[in-house]
């Protein structure tokens, strides 16, 4: 199949491919004024090339032309140095379908067993993320694990699952470890005498549209000086990921309810535990030990949904917000967004009274009333627009806990194992 593509595209570059040897050529025969116009001619042809296969473009001009592949590979380099894959998504018109089905994940808890949870929340990199692709032709020997069909960068259900247990490793919490069995399952053994068993965890692959390239110039000790450089394909630092995982203790339908709640706020708190590890010391990806792939304590939209109505969501999860003053409708849209008119450079990104005062007799209102609105939709304006948003959708069916960082993830683990451990006795299933 890779044979068939690749005599596909090299039938479909193979003029372009040849017009650039022979620019290489020429360049090499030019005079010195003429190289500068024959190089950039040549860069952009080359740029032409980049897409749709530029790894088997370049090795096949390794086979022709030296010098033609070490052209293609700077002009890919330079390229890539930083590239923002929202906007290849947007040209293709899937954008909503991409964040839908890939970047954020849906769960249906309605359809799993009693006390299923899932854990959300979007990330962002505090180092850069490094992964091996699975790619053996590629322009570099360093790529990024991407999709095979959207071609996004991403961290792989197993690569979650195998950091996590690593990280929950460095806890002393070995393999043979109940908690680890009932959580990750056994590792595959050829020995009929153990019995396998499924974990309870399902992760949800995160996926990234950016990426960069980092260069490693290793340097000759005695000399103290670079080498050859190494490309090393990465997501660069600050750039967002969700994440997704998913907890169901199928194993213990039909159990003493007690029990099911032991085990659950036993597992909840140790995958706490182990998430806030994994992202803010430990790491995921490749080079960990050098410090890549860690993130930043804090984190957007963390949530924890678990399926019982049994707690109830406290206070601080269901935030009152102060509608605004009737006179202030006018300055809203339908959604709770700010009227573009009235954004400046003033307080809350609104209008300053200097600004205001140009433009007052194209608005409706007085001058002290703006000021009124200005101050309101600082302290509430975020808060209106998600209550606006939250009306559009139904409550919530199971009670949602919301984080900001991962310290405040383990105190609600704990606070739900406290809750749910105080229903009742605890009896051995």
């Amino acid at each position: 199949m890779n044979t068939d593509w690749g005599s596909v595209l090299h039938q479909q570059e193979k003029n372009s491919i040849n017009d650039s040897e022979i620019i290489v050529k020429e360049i090499d025969q030019a005079r010195k004024e003429e190289k500068e116009e024959l190089q950039k001619k040549l860069e952009i042809k080359l740029k032409d090339l980049i897409l749709p296969n530029e790894h088997l473009a370049y090795h096949y001009m390794v086979t022709i032309n030296q010098k033609l592949s070490d052209n293609f590979r700077t002009a890919w380099q330079r390229q890539n140095l930083k590239v923002n894959l929202e906007e290849v998504i947007e040209n293709w018109g899937l954008t909503k379908y991409i964040k839908d089905n890939f970047l954020y994940p849906k769960v249906n808890l309605s359809t799993l067993p009693s006390y299923s949870f899932v854990l959300k929340f979007m990330f962002t990199l505090k180092k850069p993320y490094m992964s091996l692709d699975e790619n053996d032709f590629h322009i570099i020997d360093n790529p990024l694990r991407k999709d095979k069909v959207i071609n996004l960068p991403f961290v792989a259900p197993s690569s979650w699952k195998g950091s996590l247990r690593n990280s929950l490793w460095q806890l002393k919490y070995d393999p043979e470890n109940d908690l680890i069995r009932r959580i990750f399952g056994n590792e595959k053994s050829p020995s009929e005498e153990i019995d396998l068993r499924r974990g309870r965890l399902y992760f949800f692959p995160t996926f990234f549209t950016k990426k960069s390239l980092e260069i490693i110039n290793p340097h000759d000790r005695e000399r103290r000086v670079g080498t050859v450089p190494i490309l090393m394909e990465s997501v660069p630092q600050d750039t967002t990921g969700f994440f997704t995982l998913l907890y169901v203790p199928f194993d213990l339908i039909g159990c003493d309810e007690n029990n099911i709640k032991k085990q659950v706020s036993e597992d909840l708190e140790l995958i706490s535990k182990g998430v806030k590890l994994m992202f803010t010391y430990y790491g995921f990806g490749a080079k960990t030990s050098s410090g890549y792939g860690t993130v930043y304590e804090n984190v957007e939209e963390g949530t924890v949904t678990l399926r019982t109505k049994e707690i109830e969501v406290s206070v601080k999860d269901t935030e009152k917000v102060k509608p605004p003053e009737d006179g202030y409708i006018k300055y809203l849209n339908e959604d709770g967004s700010v009227k573009g008119e009235l954004k400046g450079s003033g307080k809350y990104g609104l209008l300053s009274d200097k600004e205001y005062y140009k433009i007052k007799n194209q608005l409706e209102g007085s001058k002290n009333e703006y000021r009124g609105f200005r101050q309101w939709y600082g302290l509430n304006g975020e808060k209106w627009q998600k209550h606006l948003n939250s009306l559009q959708f139904p409550k919530p069916e199971w009670p949602i806990r919301n984080f900001e960082n991962f310290s405040e993830l383990i105190e609600i683990s704990k606070n739900i194992a406290t809750s749910l451990e105080s229903s009742g006795a605890h009896n051995e299933c």
